[in-house]
């Protein structure tokens, strides 16, 4: 039996913890952007529009129609800045912050999985390892 690429891994492990993410999506609705919009702010955090879009993988345009909708139903609230009215605050609503418990749960629990099988040193060589394969893209 031929040994699997790197690349092949990383793709199936993603996949195996992407499944769980999957569901969230579908119970709530949410697109996928959405979804990492949710996930890439925490908890009682405030982040600007323009960070929010980085975050999101998304172009300024593209992350402000996504935010507006998220807006619209609820998942995001949105503060205008008072000393310039060019830039906005966003933070997660109630409804925003029960899906990010879950998206939580969901990774902690996909840690936890993937902690279960290997020990400390083992973990220490794989997130060195891919640390380096992080970096060189």
């Amino acid at each position: 039996m031929e040994k699997e690429n790197v690349l092949d891994l990383i793709y199936r492990l993603k996949a195996s913890c992407i499944a769980g993410e999957w569901r969230i999506m579908e119970e709530t609705g949410l697109s996928l952007a959405e979804y990492n919009g949710i996930a890439a702010i925490a908890p009682r955090e405030s982040i600007s529009g323009n960070e929010l879009s980085q975050k999101m993988g998304l172009s300024p345009s593209r992350a402000s129609r996504v935010i507006d909708k998220m807006v619209k139903n609820g998942y995001l609230v949105r503060e205008n800045d008072a000393s310039d009215r060019r830039k906005c605050f966003i933070s997660l609503a109630k409804k925003g912050q029960d899906i990010k418990k879950k998206i939580d749960r969901l990774k902690t629990n996909c840690e936890q999985r993937i902690r279960a099988r290997l020990s400390d040193q083992e973990i220490s060589t794989l997130s060195a390892s891919l640390e380096k394969i992080i970096d060189a893209f």
